[in-house]
Order: C-alpha cells, then structure tokens, then sequence
C-alpha cells in the first residue's frame, strides 16, 4: 500500500481472514515466520535423508563396530589405542606411518556428496573454493575437553573454518546464514530493480 501522508510505498500484512489486525511490517518481520516455517521442513527433511544415510552406509566395519586402530605419541613414546567415533571416514594413513603428538589425533567426517565451491577471489584469484561445507570432528587425546567431543567445524571458505561448536553453537551458525540468505534474497530484489532502473536511465 501507500501511505496517503507521505507518498511512501508500505508494507502491510494481516493474520485475520477479516483484515483486523492489519499492521505495517518490515521486510525482516514479514521473512523471519516463513524463514521458521522452511527451516522446520528442511530439519524434517534432513533427518529423514540422515536416518537414510545411516541405514544404508553405516560407517563402521562388516560387524558394525567403529574401527579401532593403534599408533605410538610422538611426544612420550607411549602406544594408543584409538576407536573412530561413527562417520568417520578419514584413512588415518599419516598416523599409522608418521606418529605424532597425541593431541593432534583427529577423527572427521567429511560431507563428500555435497559440496559447493564458490570462485571466492583474493586479488585476481578467482579459483573455486569450497563453501560452507561442515566438518564433525573428534580429538580424543586434545587437552581442552571439549574438543574431546565431537563437535562441528564449518569451513566458510577453503581453509577458513568456524571451530569447536557443540551443537547450540552449530544451531546458531545455521540460522545466522539462514537470515543471511534471507537478506541476500532481499537484495538480490533490489539489484534487480536497480539494474533495471540503471539500464533504463542509460539507455
């Protein structure tokens, strides 16, 4: 609608099939319920294809137990005993030939089959990188406690990660680029508009 006062363009909505409750909103108010809604079916949808995933490609050996193998700490000699947490689907090759400080003992699963890669440029480089793509991780020897969790590391771009999130700090980073994509949504209307008024002032 436009406001009669001012001439300005305003943006109204109404929970009431009679109109009672009619009531100016911003773009972010009008978003943020659907954005709840959308984010409530995609975790539906995400548990189901997890529920799949672990139905048909357990990470674990024929018996079903998580693989359990040995090596020696760099640092004091001593040998250890190290069983993967479930999923993870790295070789452990480095550790089984190059021994190295307890601590540094990593278990991760990779997200393989869905990875972005976006042309993230620095200067003139414009080499595709992977994305926002989410590591789970498990350091079962790390001195902090609770990197001895698993815990999630989001790779926001090649070699750039947010780190040690349990899952309220995962949950919170989904919805931070949850508005984020909200916002560019937004935006991008606008570029659109502007690229069209743009071009029609050029021309």
């Amino acid at each position: 609608m436009t406001d009669s006062d001012t001439g300005q363009p305003m943006l109204i909505a109404s929970s009431d099939p009679q109109l009672g409750d009619l009531q100016e909103v911003t773009s972010t108010q009008q978003l943020a319920p659907m954005a709840a809604a959308a984010h409530a079916e995609i975790s539906r949808a995400v548990q189901l294809a997890a529920d799949h995933q672990a139905a048909i490609k357990p990470c674990t050996d024929a018996t079903g137990t998580p693989r359990t193998w040995s090596t020696t700490d760099r640092d004091t000699g001593q040998p250890l005993n190290v069983t993967c947490m479930v999923g993870c689907n790295i070789t452990h090759e480095p550790d089984l030939h190059t021994p190295g400080p307890a601590a540094e003992i990593l278990c991760a699963s990779y997200d393989q089959e869905n990875t972005t890669e976006l042309p993230v440029g620095c200067g003139a480089d414009d080499t595709p990188s992977p994305v926002l793509s989410t590591q789970i991780q498990v350091q079962p020897f790390h001195p902090d406690p609770a990197r001895r969790l698993p815990h999630a590391a989001v790779q926001v771009m090649e070699d750039h990660y947010i780190e040690d999130l349990d899952p309220d700090g995962l949950a919170a980073v989904i919805d931070h680029f949850e508005q984020r994509v909200a916002a560019m949504r937004v935006r991008h209307t606008e570029l659109v508009r502007t690229r069209a008024e743009y071009l029609g002032r050029q021309a």
